[in-house]
């Protein structure tokens, strides 16, 4: 059978499918008839696929829309969760925050108290140290003043005393040494009358017996004033070369203060004497005569 026929048969049929009889049908070759069966069994089966296949889409569609709300339930759980979650951690946050800022307060009134206490303490001090440099002041100016008056008081006590250097030691043994050195100083300087003296005593430290060892200088108070002219006399001798090959020397009984004076003074008084200027402050206050100094 041709194609042709085929179309034919087949357009035929279903042009006239309403129409058709089984008498009619019984009229088609047995091909054509085999053909229309099998095309029924075909739209059957057709027909039976796309029933379960609308079965399992319906089925399939049951099963994603049961996933999706599945999904949105397990979805919104999860997110109510993440979100009481999240308001539990800020609000143990925001107490934490709370907590730390009341301590931060807390610390800053603290500090700005002890500040406060620190800032009154320090002026409080301040005013102390103030009170105490000014009475610190003072306290020099008093001991100063007090320093002067004991030096000056030292030095009025020592108005009567001399130093007597060159005695060797131990020649005043089995003698008062008072009476000793006025006989002593009666021979070395020709005096036709013995001085009265206090007391007569070496200094202070150990005896010196060694060879080349200096001796302990004698410290003599006369009893009257007017006998310290025997250190005039003395440094009579001391200018003549048989005052200077002599045994003993008398110096008048300085503090130790002036002694410091005296020592500053030395080189100075050493400058003068080269160039014939005076010899020392008295000298110098009567001197008028020496180049550069105004009296």
């Amino acid at each position: 059978m041709k194609p042709c026929e085929v179309n034919y048969w087949f357009g035929k049929r279903r042009s006239s499918k309403a129409n058709a009889s089984p008498a009619h049908a019984d009229n088609m070759p047995q091909w054509a008839q085999d053909m229309m069966s099998e095309s029924k069994k075909t739209n059957a089966g057709i027909t039976k696929y796309r029933e379960e296949t609308k079965t399992e889409i319906m089925r399939c569609k049951e099963e994603i829309e049961k996933g999706r709300k599945e999904s949105k339930a397990e979805m919104e759980k999860w997110a109510k969760s993440v979100e009481d979650n999240t308001k539990a951690q800020f609000e143990l946050l925001r107490e934490e925050v709370r907590l730390i800022s009341e301590t931060t307060i807390s610390l800053a009134n603290e500090m700005e108290a002890r500040k406060k206490e620190v800032d009154d303490t320090l002026n409080d001090q301040s005013d102390s140290i103030t009170s105490m440099e000014t009475k610190l002041k003072e306290m020099e100016k008093e001991m100063l003043k007090l320093r002067r008056r004991s030096e000056d008081l030292e030095a009025r006590s020592r108005r009567n005393n001399i130093r007597i250097v060159g005695v060797r030691e131990g020649a005043e043994t089995g003698k008062k040494p008072p009476e000793f050195i006025a006989g002593l100083l009666k021979e070395k300087l020709g005096l036709s009358v013995t001085p009265t003296l206090d007391r007569a005593h070496r200094t202070l430290g150990a005896r010196r017996d060694g060879a080349g060892a200096p001796p302990r200088a004698f410290v003599v108070r006369c009893h009257y004033y007017i006998e310290k002219e025997i250190l005039k006399k003395a440094r009579e001798m001391e200018r003549t070369p048989e005052g200077r090959s002599g045994r003993i020397h008398i110096f008048p009984d300085y503090t130790q203060e002036v002694n410091n004076k005296r020592a500053a003074f030395k080189e100075a008084r050493s400058l003068l004497r080269t160039h014939g200027g005076p010899k020392d402050a008295m000298d110098l206050a009567k001197y008028k005569g020496y180049t550069g100094v105004r009296t």
